[in-house]
């Protein structure tokens, strides 16, 4: 897979690698991939990165690379939301892992992922931008390679990769809308659990609420950062633990998981630079919880 660019007037001038990073946003490490593995060409000739460019030139990019993984690629099912040559977003099921981890090497996200690359023909290995804990459905956004994996993730890091996230949560909230800005850090008796903590990490949380049930409430919210457990630490904290979410509180009601789904995803495309806005219904066990109450 190749990004082909033609450099402007305004751009004239510009070396070859100053272009990539500043105005095609390649990143360092990238970029000095790209040239130990010649991977750069214009007007169809290997160049070297230096060499300054002139108005109308052809800038082609080799944006994979042959790559190696240990993770075992399985035929598992997979809810493909959007896909193209450079990402694609899946609908991740509850109980489900999105890495392997040391003890538990197959049936995950990865797995499912690598086999769907194998059968059309792609070599890459699982770079997920966005994750949720095993037991949080919805969608992760996944980088088909390097390049736009790096752009992808400097939008989540800056916030313009959105992630919105429909929950229940136990009681009634009072307040209809507002945020929780409470710093998380981890628990120092446990390698799982977090808690809000002044010496943490900054956490913010926007909330709205979509719809009071008998006793608990349907909440959307959005992530201003992405600290591990987040959700599930804010909304215990402020006393309105997710429902079925018993490591923080929450009473296993009707659902035997943490009522949480990613629900909607907005970005800009890292290569076209279009926004886009991608979406998941409610899996089955919500959708049911919701009926009950």
């Amino acid at each position: 897979m190749k990004l082909s660019y033609q450099v402007t007037a305004a751009e004239a001038g510009l070396s070859t690698e100053r272009l990539m990073q500043k105005n095609l946003g390649f990143s360092r490490g990238m970029v000095r991939k790209l040239k130990r593995l010649s991977g750069v060409s214009v007007n169809g000739h290997p160049v070297c990165l230096s060499r300054c460019l002139q108005a109308g030139d052809r800038i082609s990019i080799k944006l994979q690379f042959d790559e190696s993984t240990d993770v075992l690629p399985q035929p598992i099912p997979i809810d493909i939301v959007y896909e193209d040559g450079h990402f694609l977003a899946v609908n991740k099921p509850p109980e489900m892992l999105v890495h392997p981890l040391k003890h538990e090497q197959e049936n995950t996200l990865a797995n499912a992922v690598l086999y769907h690359y194998h059968q059309k023909g792609i070599e890459s290995v699982f770079r997920p931008v966005s994750r949720l804990d095993r037991n949080t459905s919805g969608l992760v956004v996944i980088a088909k390679h390097a390049h736009a994996g790096f752009r992808l993730a400097r939008q989540l890091s800056t916030g313009e990769l959105r992630r919105e996230y429909l929950a229940v949560v136990h009681g009634l909230i009072k307040q209809e809308q507002g945020s929780i800005d409470l710093p998380i850090a981890r628990c120092e008796d446990s390698k799982l659990k977090r808690r809000v903590c002044p010496d943490g990490k900054r956490s913010v949380t926007y909330y709205n609420v979509i719809r009071y049930l008998a006793d608990s409430t349907l909440v959307k919210l959005c992530l201003a950062t992405g600290r591990t457990h987040q959700i599930r630490v804010h909304l215990s904290h402020i006393g309105h633990p997710l429902v079925g979410d018993t490591l923080y509180g929450g009473r296993e009601e009707g659902i035997s998981r943490q009522a949480l789904h990613c629900c909607r995803v907005s970005l800009t495309h890292p290569i076209t630079g279009f926004p886009l806005t991608l979406e998941a219904p409610l899996p089955e066990d919500l959708q049911r919880l919701l009926k009950v109450n």
